[in-house]
């Protein structure tokens, strides 16, 4: 009996509620279309109580609306205004330079809370700053990446004495090497030296193992340890390994055009007017440039 009176107390809610959508709609001056009515009647209590709520709600804006309605992208946004975005931003570099030395101390924090491996030009710039501050803290952080960069290359030297056929370690060395190589960190006799053992690791390397880029690489690093004829020798191989690239090329271009060597470059130019290479649009205007000039 009281599970009976209970179901008949909410059935006469709902009757009660749906019955006065009618009054309700005529006093807001809205209509509920048949599709909602059957909802609202179908759905026992909260159906007529989200009638209400839908009479009682405010009219959407028209402009708004119909913006909506035609807009093609795929992810509708709010109806909430976006907040208005910056008109331009300045770029680290520029803002270095033009901002006061409390702003560019702030941003020294946070690229040392960064890794200083992303931001070596930005460190290496800072540290020449007239702020005393700002330079002492950009001067720290290239310090520290040089500690941790000449320690994790005594680490891969030791694990490479250990086990010398490690291709993995080896290619892991010889990335650490160049990219320390490439920082602007190193001068005179310390630069010299890394040169040198990138060397010796390029040079070990089998040449079924040594793909293009490392035969560039290696053709690159003997040209700057002063090697022209080895540099030229090596950039010679990969343009018998690989005739239809690009890369050999122009590092053979380089490599006569940076010892002068007027009676290479007119060799080569013979040369290339035979080969058929598989040209970039930056290649082309190089050598274009070069061999034309």
């Amino acid at each position: 009996m009281l599970h009976n009176g209970f179901l008949l107390l909410i059935a006469a809610v709902h009757l009660i509620l749906a019955g006065s959508l009618l009054p309700a709609g005529l006093r807001h001056g809205r209509r509920l279309s048949p599709g909602e009515l059957l909802f609202c009647f179908l759905l026992p209590v909260s159906g007529p109580l989200c009638g209400h709520l839908f009479l009682r709600a405010e009219d959407p804006d028209p402009l708004l609306l119909a913006e909506m309605m035609t807009r093609s992208e795929a992810v509708h946004r709010s109806y909430v205004a976006p907040v208005q975005e910056a008109k331009e931003t300045a770029p680290m570099e520029e803002t270095f330079l033009i901002s006061t030395p409390r702003v560019r101390r702030e941003m020294m924090m946070k690229l040392l809370n960064d890794d200083p491996g992303n931001n070596l030009e930005l460190l290496m710039m800072a540290r020449f700053n007239d702020d005393p501050e700002t330079a002492h803290y950009a001067t720290a952080a290239l310090t520290e990446y040089q500690r941790r960069t000449e320690l994790s290359l005594q680490q891969s030297q030791m694990l490479l004495s250990r086990q010398p056929d490690d291709f993995e370690e080896r290619l892991r060395y010889i990335r650490r090497l160049e990219s320390y190589i490439g920082s602007g960190l190193l001068e005179g006799h310390l630069l010299d030296r890394q040169r040198r053992l990138l060397e010796k690791e390029l040079s070990s390397l089998p040449k079924d193992d040594a793909d293009l880029e490392l035969g560039c690489l290696r053709a690159a690093n003997l040209l700057e340890l002063r090697r022209t004829h080895d540099a030229r020798q090596c950039a010679e191989d990969l343009a018998l390994r690989f005739p239809g690239r690009e890369e050999p090329w122009l590092m053979l271009l380089r490599v006569a055009v940076d010892s002068r060597d007027t009676a290479g470059l007119k060799a080569l130019k013979e040369r290339l007017a035979g080969a058929s290479i598989q040209w970039s649009y930056a290649g082309r205007e190089k050598i274009k440039y070069i061999l034309e000039s």
